[in-house]
């Protein structure tokens, strides 16, 4: 019993000192030296207000440009036959429904006109009658004629009508995207979801070139155009061959290849401000210090873009243009992510 007592008297109020006096050896030491040491290490952290500039290594790799648009399949519109001349319908050839070739007859159109008179004949001459016959613009079907037999016809106006069995696939892209098609690729390729395997999409024509007007003579030779267009500077239309067979709304999507590039220079487009023939980057030199430099470039898939002069491998370029959004590509007014450029 006495030795509980001394233990209890003597040797725990020892040790609960001991432990306290620990603690605050330690609250003295986190305080005030290690709070000194790292005064002291001022000289190599310097507070600046702003995150250090990313930089990355310039490699060399491969660009492939391919752009996807997303379109439907459309059927080509009719195309009208007209009246040569004015005078009268006086025979057709065809009857609706019926299936033609591309400058089969359709109808014939007589008109009249009066000869020139010298006011010395006893009678009126008769008048002279010229028969022009009108063919199909384009093979299809016959839609029907606007007037019947014996009716009178004035010159331009739309006798018959031919709807071509023919499709075309038609996607939209934005304006900008029109710098990724400036080499004017000529084909695309066309996947249509549960349809036929994909294939080869011909005669790509874009913007403008998309909303022809008339049709060829030959539908395999061009588009035939129709309807009112829509916005015709970001339509992009190709040919679906005749051999596959589609439908006339069908979702499809086309790929159009836009150029590639092998074993070629790159750095990420957010480092480059201007994308379309030359462009800027920065380096970050010895001294902290950030410097411009002028490179000539060449195609991009949007990720990356080829640098062909002004950097070699191994040089190292801001990661992002200084005073952009971290991400953002550095594009200038009239740039776009994405250009393309052959020279």
């Amino acid at each position: 019993m006495k030795r509980r007592g001394v233990i209890r008297r003597v040797v725990l109020p020892a040790l609960w000192l001991v432990i306290g006096g620990c603690v605050a050896a330690s609250l003295v030491k986190l305080a005030f030296l290690d709070g000194a040491a790292a005064a002291g290490d001022g000289d190599r952290l310097t507070p600046t207000g702003r995150a250090p500039s990313q930089t990355v290594a310039v490699e060399t790799g491969d660009v492939r440009n391919t752009l996807t648009v997303a379109g439907t399949i459309e059927l080509d519109p009719a195309m009208s036959a007209l009246a040569p001349a004015e005078g009268v319908l006086v025979q057709t050839y065809v009857e609706e429904g019926d299936v033609v070739e591309a400058g089969d007859r359709l109808f014939q159109v007589r008109s009249e006109t009066m000869p020139e008179t010298t006011g010395e004949e006893e009678a009126p001459p008769a008048p002279r009658r010229t028969y022009e016959t009108v063919t199909a613009p384009v093979g299809g079907k016959v839609s029907g004629f606007a007037v019947a037999v014996g009716d009178p016809v004035t010159k331009g106006a739309a006798i018959a009508s031919v709807q071509p069995h023919t499709f075309k696939a038609v996607g939209k892209i934005t304006p900008l995207d029109r710098y990724r098609l400036l080499n004017k690729p000529t084909k695309a390729r066309v996947t249509i979801k549960g349809g036929p395997r994909p294939f080869t999409c011909r005669h790509l024509a874009i913007g403008d070139a998309a909303s022809v007007v008339a049709a060829p003579p030959n539908p395999e030779e061009g588009l035939p155009g129709g309807g009112d267009g829509g916005d015709a500077a970001t339509t992009v239309t190709c040919r679906v061959p005749g051999g596959v067979t589609v439908f006339d709304g069908l979702d499809m999507s086309m790929d159009v290849a836009a150029g590639s590039a092998r074993g070629v220079l790159v750095v990420p487009v957010t480092g480059v401000r201007g994308l379309l023939g030359t462009g800027t980057v920065w380096m970050l030199g010895e001294d902290g210090l950030e410097t411009e430099r002028q490179v000539r470039l060449g195609i991009t898939d949007g990720k990356v873009v080829e640098v062909r002069s002004g950097l070699k491998a191994g040089d190292t370029v801001l990661r992002y243009v200084p005073g952009s959004s971290g991400g953002e590509p550095g594009l200038p007014e009239g740039a776009v992510e994405g250009a393309v450029v052959y020279q």
